[in-house]
């Protein structure tokens, strides 16, 4: 009897402890929780019971107030099963999405919508979602349990020891009483590199080949849980596989999109939006609604206008979008804890990628022919920086082909640039369907196992598709161990920074929590984004802005952008906790008479009659065009760069409408649009380009039009005339322009013609003087030059002084450029930014402003790549100031 007291005493302990460790750190239940599929530990929330009185319910038998649920009443399939209060008491039939018959094929079935409970079928493993799907015997794995009523267990039939569970608070598979947390790999006072070696070595194929997909399959014998790697993040937590909207997580932050972000030319911008985003993402992983790999930023030159994608880049300037990835990735990954990742960036889409479907070619099948030129000075540059400054963990690669190689493929890409010479240390994973591409599409490998082969050995490490999960086992002896393991190696590394496998104590990021999503520092921070961004393309004549608020009573806002909400958030975006339109922002100033006047791309124009009449009996009217997801977005190119629809029409006639009061007109768009007659139109007094401004995107509109924001934003792209476009195929990948075909050249730093709009064009309600301290800088040795190009070391450092010469405080953005003296011929570029500052002055302050000059901008790349030092003069604008700078010979 004393033995048995004791055996019970020690085995009450036991369960104490178990439940300290596993059940006890739980949070509580809460209305939104995920439900999905965990390993069976025996925890209260894997415990169920059906409801009372045959309700149909299924419960947790810890708190039967709490059911099982189908979010927002979803009836369609794919709607995500969820934990909420039990509300089956009341028979609206819209109440009815917690109950579940349970069949004698062992499924859970929804009355409500005639579909079944079921795990996300082709992965089968810790974490994995529940959804509601059609009923049927191809999803039979993973919609038949088992229900024990004695542990009120329900596990799935196929896999028993995955049970249902409402939303374990799961620590990682290294948490004691884990069985493999003594194990050397959790042992986390050893270095990665021995751990992750431990961790591989005990893999199966079949197990290393379930890891291999964006949704990775986990390790259950390990208790290694699944991951999705596929989350989204461009300009906020965005809607992907891995996020989920819901519970206490139902919106992030909505900043601008990226090309309005771009065009603030604010060097730490981008630090603390990445780090707002990353604090957020965080946040929703803590409870078990997102990754922690997001698939961001989107880093390709914007080379070409008609480009669908080019609103998610900082722009066309390879300087600026290097100095934005920097920063970005260093805000979004970094923070007070030194040994792990906050959260990860992917840097994308290495490389060369600018089309998505155009001339009847997709970018599935595109091989983008770059020059060697080119590559080095105009593609590689950002990547470079992402790798090397921004220290990104994680790189894309692309779904086009580079030379006649996909760049998943692409050994020079993937290992001798990103590895070799950029020093790249995170996972390289592959875009969506880009492995199949290289087969199907391509047509660059003629077999399954060849491409498996191929793409590990070129350095991709991960695939976004099921190429790899689903084939690998079966080739495993046709592809190599070691490019298997690396590739491994490379995925746990970045888990293990981000403190997957470590205890949670000594994590501080997982102790951030929801409300600092949306908090009222990111608010606004979102808002001055995009004021900061806006750009006052024009501003002359009789009514320039800002609007007078104590003679503008009314203004006239018309258009079919007036009432943009969701249009403001361009594309890759999550839920905003709220919308602000331009009418809403505008409405806090004055009364507003609203009509849309006309559709985006449609030849209709009966509604410029009403519109006409809203411009007649107001004080001022705003225009609000531009375009939307329709004209640019992915898998979309443009066909034409003009106002789409009788956009051109109506604003003519608007302005005609709108005679002797202020006349605005508002351009919302990612990718420019030909302004050339707003621009020489006398009754247009004012134009803004807005970008997308986000979900404080009205307001932010509204502070500029009235005074209560001075805008500074600069173009970060060109804006070309229509007729561009006739001039210059989208496949023609050059940068340069060429004699024989005729091109003009790309961006500002090669185009020949006649810009609408000017790269860095941008006016103020103020103005400014700048001053060169010296006439002519110091001569600077070749030597010098060439030591610092392999460090990007600064060779220069000139002051320029600035002053507010004007009546309003503001800010300006301070631009410096290079040119040689061969600038425009030989392949050399007209102009080049080398550098720039934010500013803000009082009216009548002046402040020094340090421009930095690197050893690279002294440089030029020849036709093979290469990039040389010549003795020679080069000129350093600032503005209408310039100063010279001598590259001597190492023998003078």
């Amino acid at each position: 009897k004393k033995i048995m007291k004791v055996l019970h005493f020690v085995a009450t302990v036991f369960a104490l402890l178990c439940c300290f460790t596993i059940v006890c750190a739980d949070q509580p239940i809460e209305d939104g929780t995920t439900l999905q599929l965990w390993q069976c530990y025996g925890t209260w929330r894997q415990s169920w019971i059906r409801g009372p009185n045959n309700d149909e319910t299924i419960r947790l038998k810890s708190n039967n107030t709490y059911c099982i649920d189908i979010n927002q009443y979803s009836t369609s399939a794919g709607g995500n099963g969820q934990i909420w209060a039990c509300h089956t008491s009341d028979k609206n039939p819209r109440q009815q999405n917690q109950e579940f018959i349970w069949r004698s094929d062992g499924t859970f079935y929804n009355p409500d919508s005639g579909l079944c409970l079921t795990a996300v079928p082709f992965s089968l493993f810790n974490g994995t979602s529940i959804l509601i799907e059609p009923c049927n015997s191809e999803n039979s794995r993973a919609q038949q349990f088992v229900y024990n009523q004695n542990t009120g267990a329900i596990t799935l039939r196929a896999i028993p020891n995955l049970c249902l569970d409402a939303g374990t608070s799961y620590g990682g598979p290294c948490t004691p009483g884990n069985p493999s947390s003594k194990l050397p790999y959790c042992n986390y006072s050893l270095p990665y590199q021995t751990r992750i070696k431990d961790l591989v070595s005990r893999l199966t194929i079949q197990e290393k080949a379930g890891l291999f997909g964006y949704i990775a399959s986990g390790v259950p014998r390990l208790g290694i849980p699944g991951y999705i790697w596929w989350s989204e993040a461009l300009h906020g937590v965005a809607g992907s596989p891995g996020v989920s909207f819901t519970g206490s997580t139902p919106y992030a932050t909505s900043f601008p999109q990226v090309c309005l972000t771009g065009a603030t030319f604010n060097k730490s911008l981008p630090f603390h939006i990445g780090h707002a985003i990353g604090l957020e993402g965080r946040a929703m992983n803590n409870v078990g609604h997102a990754g922690l790999t997001f698939w961001a930023p989107n880093i390709n030159i914007f080379r070409d206008p008609r480009w669908g994608r080019g609103q998610e880049t900082p722009g066309e300037d390879p300087v600026r979008t290097s100095f934005y990835v920097s920063e970005f990735a260093r805000g979004f990954q970094g923070g007070p804890d030194a040994g792990h990742l906050k959260a990860s960036t992917c840097c994308k889409h290495y490389d060369a990628y600018s089309l998505e479907n155009w001339g009847g070619a997709s970018r599935h099948s595109f091989d983008a022919i770059v020059s060697e030129q080119d590559l080095a000075d105009t593609y590689l540059p950002a990547f470079e920086a992402c790798s090397i400054r921004g220290q990104s963990s994680g790189v894309m690669c692309s779904y086009n082909a580079v030379n006649g190689v996909p760049s998943c493929a692409n050994t020079l890409l993937l290992t001798h640039y990103l590895r070799e010479q950029f020093g790249f240390q995170g996972y390289v994973t592959s875009d969506c369907g880009a492995v199949g591409d290289v087969l199907y599409r391509h047509n660059y490998t003629h077999s399954i196992p060849q491409t498996m082969q191929d793409v590990l050995a070129a350095g991709m490490d991960i695939d976004c598709g099921s190429m790899l999960q689903n084939n690998l086992v079966q080739y495993q002896n046709q592809v190599s161990k070691t490019y298997i393991d690396r590739a491994l190696t490379n995925l746990f590394m970045v888990q293990f920074r981000l403190g997957i496998f470590d205890p949670v104590e000594v994590q501080p990021y997982k102790k951030i929590p929801v409300s600092v999503i949306n908090s009222p520092e990111h608010q606004q921070l979102a808002l001055d984004a995009a004021r900061q961004g806006i750009v006052l393309l024009k501003n002359e004549g009789r009514y320039p802005l800002p609007l007078d608020r104590s003679r503008i009573r009314t203004v006239a806002v018309l258009g079919p952008n007036a009432m943009a909400t969701t249009t403001m958030q361009g594309n890759y975006y999550g839920n905003a906790p709220y919308l602000i339109s331009p009418v809403a922002g505008i409405s806090r100033y004055a009364t507003v008479r609203y009509a849309k006047g006309c559709e985006i791309d449609s030849g209709d124009t009966s509604g410029f009659a009403a519109a006409c009449a809203e411009a007649k009996s107001s004080d001022a009217t705003v225009l609000v065009v531009g375009i939307d997801q329709s004209i640019e977005r992915e898998g979309h190119d443009r066909t034409h760069i003009s106002f789409p629809g009788v956009q051109s029409s109506f604003i003519t006639q608007m302005a005609e409408c709108s005679a002797n009061k202020p006349f605005i007109v508002v351009v919302m768009s990612g990718g420019p649009v030909d302004l050339s007659e707003p621009k020489k139109n006398n009754k247009i007094y004012s134009m803004l380009w807005v970008g997308y401004p986000g979900q404080s995107g009205g307001q932010a509109i509204a502070d500029v039009l009235f005074g209560a924001y001075n805008p500074g934003g600069r173009l970060s792209s060109t804006v070309y005339q229509a007729d561009y476009i006739n001039e210059i195929s989208m496949f023609d990948m050059n940068m340069r322009p060429n004699t024989t075909t005729h091109s003009p050249g790309r961006t500002y730093r090669f185009f020949t013609g006649q810009p609408v709009y000017e790269f860095g064009h941008g006016l103020s309600y103020t103005t400014f003087l700048y001053r060169f301290s010296l006439e002519e800088a110091k001569e600077i040795k070749m030597k010098e030059v060439r030591d610092g190009v392999k460090k990007n070391k600064v060779v220069g450092s000139y002051d320029i002084n600035v002053k507010n010469i004007g009546h309003r405080g503001g800010s300006d953005v301070v631009l410096a450029f290079v040119s040689g003296q061969d600038a425009g011929r030989n392949g050399n570029p007209i102009k080049s930014l080398v550098d720039f500052e934010r500013i803000y002055l009082e009216p009548g302050q002046n402040k020094t402003v340090v421009l930095s000059l690197r050893a690279r901008d002294l440089t030029r790349v020849l036709e093979s790549g290469k990039r040389i030092v010549e003795p020679g003069m080069w000129t350093l604008a600032v503005g209408d100031q310039k100063i010279k700078v001598r590259v001597s010979d190492d023998n003078q």
